[in-house]
């Protein structure tokens, strides 16, 4: 004589999850992780393991230091000119100075000495990281002038991902897209394009989308 063995839906449910492949269905990558760094103190020093690199080369001179970092979320983070000062993240320092972050992950600043004032500056309404982590472990530094190469595609390189944020490959953005495209930030993890860079007529293959791990902004100083 046959039995019938009637299991409830909710039992059935439970088991087939059990026995699912693991990874069968692809989990939602965590959410981006967004770090605002206070790397001077009060009284002008580097704080938060942050170091100076020391020596004449690693002291910029800028000629104008009156607008906002692109990377700042709060008063008087400064960017200045020209490019080759390395001055796109800056706090105020010793009279006629400022220190400037090189990246986080070494936690290396240099000095800029300017001449002429040092206005009070507002952040930007979409500040963009001064560096970023990928999900494959990559870094990437914020462009801040040099001559980068192009694609026949209309992509331009915004973040340098090679060695020391080297322009390839790097993180692109398509000018048509409009100001503060260049992230994806419609989702709690953030995406970026990533490619190659060559002539500006070279043919290269598509950029890959990849998830931002960690983005680093600017936060004011320390005591303010």
């Amino acid at each position: 004589m046959s039995r019938i063995v009637v299991v409830p839906i909710a039992t059935l449910t439970a088991l087939t999850a059990a026995l699912s492949p693991a990874g069968s269905a692809a989990a939602d990558p965590p959410p981006t992780q967004q770090i605002t760094v206070v790397a001077v103190g009060p009284d002008g020093q580097p704080i938060n393991g942050y170091q100076v690199a020391s020596g004449p080369g690693n002291v910029g001179q800028a000629s104008d230091c009156t607008t906002p970092s692109p990377s700042a979320v709060a008063d008087n983070v400064y960017y200045c000119s020209p490019t080759a000062a390395g001055a796109g993240t800056c706090w105020p320092s010793t009279p006629g100075s400022l220190l400037c972050v090189d990246n986080p992950w070494d936690k290396s600043m240099h000095r800029v000495t300017y001449d002429g004032p040092l206005p009070p500056v507002q952040p930007t309404a979409t500040p963009d990281p001064f560096a970023l982590t990928l999900d494959d472990g990559t870094h990437c530094l914020f462009r801040n002038g040099g001559a980068w190469g192009g694609r026949a595609d209309g992509y331009v390189g915004v973040y340098g991902c090679g060695p020391h944020g080297g322009s390839n490959p790097a993180v692109l953005w398509l000018p048509s897209q409009g100001a503060g495209s260049c992230i994806d930030r419609s989702s709690p993890a953030w995406t970026v394009k990533v490619g190659q860079l060559g002539s500006p007529d070279a043919a290269l293959p598509p950029p890959q989308t990849r998830t931002v791990m960690g983005a680093w902004f600017a936060g004011g100083k320390a005591g303010q």
